[in-house]
């Protein structure tokens, strides 16, 4: 197990093939972390910031580069702060920046999502306020160049979850609150019309996947650790799912439980099987045999890899 910390909090969010995506507090303000790893350490790293604020949410990896989005140029606070506009920018392999886009939504907003789409990319993430919280969609050319963009909703309270490919669109998985929390999927057209909206279970959904013909939402129940794939809940105890992995007939989940990283394997309707990883943190991306999260140690938050 290795782990690193670049200042009071290293949070690694995402994953592109040899790139990993997260946020940095450096006693002032928090910076776009972009890691490489080889043979599982962190060999190289470069931060974006300016601004106020910036955080990394999300990565793709385009071959020749890679694509990331987050927000930037707001203010963070508890209830998730203001000013954010939501960020993409296009990397070569060195990590030198080619082109970037900052957008204006809706009081607050975060690239969440990033999906190819032929001859661009769909994004998706937040927007709004406690109160007032909706989402975005939009596509992006690979130029940079922003095709649309739509934005949705007004609910109590909401997470984005995913964006997914279906058959004639992208999918926006969203946990919203009304009188409780549900988890609903709304259908786009390639051109961003709605095609529909459809409840899928109660509880906060924090990713979601295909698998095995299934969808599979990840996140919590109330306090506990919940899963679903298809007509099956998973409810481990206190926590929170929060990375999914499908490997073929095995499905694995991490997160935390009981104030423990796990990595929780599933394979077709036999009990889950839970391997603690490390204490007082969470798994937050999955790759093949290796977790990475956070560790939480005193008030500092540093990154952990993890072989398993």
């Amino acid at each position: 197990m290795k782990t690193y910390s670049f200042g009071a909090e290293t949070v690694p969010v995402a994953m592109a093939s040899d790139l990993l995506v997260g946020s940095v507090h450096d006693g002032r303000n928090y910076r776009i972390m972009l890691a490489k790893l080889k043979n599982g350490e962190i060999s190289e790293t470069r931060f974006l910031a300016g601004e106020n604020d910036w955080e990394g949410h999300s990565a793709l990896n385009l071959g020749d580069g890679y694509l990331i989005g987050g927000a930037v140029e707001g203010v963070a606070t508890p209830d998730g702060g203001e000013g954010w506009k939501p960020y993409l920018a296009r990397l070569d392999k060195g990590l030198n920046v080619l082109w970037e886009l900052k957008l204006n939504v809706r009081n607050n907003g975060a690239v969440y999502s990033i999906l190819p789409a032929g001859d661009g990319f769909f994004i998706a993430g937040d927007t709004g306020r406690p109160g007032d919280r909706g989402f975005f969609i939009g596509k992006v050319s690979r130029e940079g160049k922003l095709l649309w963009l739509r934005d949705f909703g007004s609910w109590e309270d909401a997470v984005f979850t995913a964006l997914l490919p279906w058959e004639n669109g992208p999918v926006a998985i969203r946990s919203v609150k009304e009188e409780r929390w549900t988890v609903r999927a709304f259908g786009f057209g390639r051109d961003g019309e709605p095609l529909g909206e459809k409840v899928l279970a109660e509880g906060i959904a924090l990713n979601a996947c295909r698998w095995n013909g299934k969808l599979v939402l990840a996140g919590y129940l109330g306090k506990n650790f919940w899963v679903q794939a298809g007509e099956r809940r998973i409810e481990l105890g206190k926590g929170s799912a929060t990375s999914l992995l499908p490997a073929g007939n095995r499905l694995l989940v991490g997160g935390e439980l009981e104030g423990k990283a796990v990595v929780v394997g599933i394979l077709g309707e036999g009990e889950p099987k839970v391997r603690e990883l490390w204490e007082n943190g969470w798994v937050e991306v999955l790759e093949e045999n290796v977790a990475l999260g956070v560790r939480v140690e005193g008030k500092t938050m540093e990154t952990v890899i993890h072989r398993f």
